[in-house]
């Protein structure tokens, strides 16, 4: 499959550049460069060996390549370019695989080599490579301009056993495209040894194929840490009481992969001024982890609500910590109706508050305004905010 496409792309050439003029403002630079033309060829020394080759070499970057001349000058002690043909070529390709002049820019500065880079050889069936599998083209160019590690790693002995190994797992090259898209840097540093390695790990733990796949999707960077950080993870998680076989058990892993130590803390020390115990800040973790995740603003408002305008405990919150995620003026909305409807009788005082907010929006608004409205037409006006309860009890 992979293979017998580069039979293909080995035969293309890019599109010849039309001669002209590279230097618009070449002149702006001889007076401190001094610029001079000639003719030359590229070469795959470190550094310039002259100062017309550095000022040449500054001037090219400056105007074909769009980097500032700070970074011109700093690429220009590591490359050295005499002749525009290759490096044009180079540009020209780029441009051709969708990249801008903000790509190239970023792309020269991080990596200046790549105006070395053979095009019909290496260059050009590694952009083909991507564009085949589906990685859209604005994806790749700010992916790559990015990570240019990806481009310096072999097509044969690295990028496409990646590919091979990924779709081998997730069976799909929509799936690769968005790991690819996720972490990108992956497929740079050794992701078919470190990743493949940890997702045996968690097949040796008893994590479930279901739960892996979306793990793999929604955090690929977790699975390229390294052996004994992850394995750390995983342990922890167990310990502290995560069933291996509920995606919990991974969304705790994140957690703890992803957070340091003292932020762990502070996020504890949050919780216990709202009102929570050490024992309740842990069984809130345990029934929903990401909600170390939130920022400490997020917490303070959604409890504030809860407690002061709800009329919730603090412990009656503890052990739905998932209301602290919700979107709090979604929940002053829902509010504001279930307020309307206990207060016409429609909605008994003992329905539980985590009921009426986390629904799906079809089925509040199914269950508690379309249904009600042959009672209560202003109910919808309630919802948006354009009519208060107090209002309603005037009319």
């Amino acid at each position: 499959m992979i293979e017998s496409m580069f039979s293909i792309i080995h035969r293309r050439r890019p599109k010849v550049l039309k001669k002209g003029c590279i230097f618009a403002v070449a002149e702006l630079l001889a007076t401190k460069y001094g610029v001079f033309p000639k003719s030359f060829s590229s070469r795959k020394s470190s550094a310039c060996g002259g100062d017309p080759d550095r000022s040449f070499t500054v001037s090219y970057l400056i105007n074909s390549c769009g980097l500032p001349e700070k970074n011109a000058v700093a690429a220009s002690k590591k490359l050295c370019i005499e002749s525009r043909e290759n490096p044009d070529a180079v540009l020209e390709l780029l441009t051709h695989y969708g990249f801008t002049n903000a790509h190239i820019s970023n792309l020269v500065s991080k990596w200046p080599f790549v105006l070395q880079s053979r095009v019909n050889e290496t260059l050009m069936p590694k952009l083909e490579f991507f564009r085949s599998i589906g990685v859209p083209d604005a994806v790749s160019a700010q992916k790559l301009s990015t990570y240019p590690g990806i481009m310096k790693r072999s097509l044969e002995n690295c990028l496409i056993p990646v590919y091979n190994d990924l779709k081998s797992v997730v069976q799909s090259d929509e799936i690769v495209v968005r790991l690819f898209a996720r972490a990108p840097r992956a497929f740079a540093s050794g992701w078919r040894r470190e990743h493949f390695s940890n997702i045996a790990i968690l097949r040796e733990r008893g994590v479930p194929e279901s739960c892996i796949l979306p793990f793999l999707v929604n955090q690929p960077s977790l699975l390229i840490l390294g052996k004994e950080k992850f394995t750390a993870c995983l342990d922890r998680a167990a310990e502290m009481g995560f069933d291996v076989s509920k995606s919990r058990f991974l969304d705790a892993v994140k957690v703890f992969a992803c957070m340091s130590e003292r932020t762990l803390k502070h996020k504890r020390d949050v919780y216990g001024r709202c009102g929570w115990s050490e024992s309740e800040v842990d069984a809130a973790f345990v029934r929903s982890p990401n909600c170390m995740t939130l920022s400490e603003n997020k917490i303070r408002a959604n409890m504030d609500f809860l407690v002061s305008e709800v009329g919730l405990e603090a412990a009656a919150v503890a052990r739905r910590p998932l209301l602290l995620s919700l979107n709090l003026d979604r929940m002053r909305a829902r509010w504001s109706v279930a307020k309307v409807l206990m207060t016409k009788g429609l909605l008994k005082e003992s329905t539980r508050v985590a009921t009426v907010m986390e629904i799906s929006e079809e089925k509040f608004l199914k269950r508690y305004i379309s249904d009600r409205l042959d009672d209560i037409p202003q109910l919808i006006d309630v919802y948006r905010g354009k009519l208060s309860l107090s209002e309603m009890e005037c009319k």
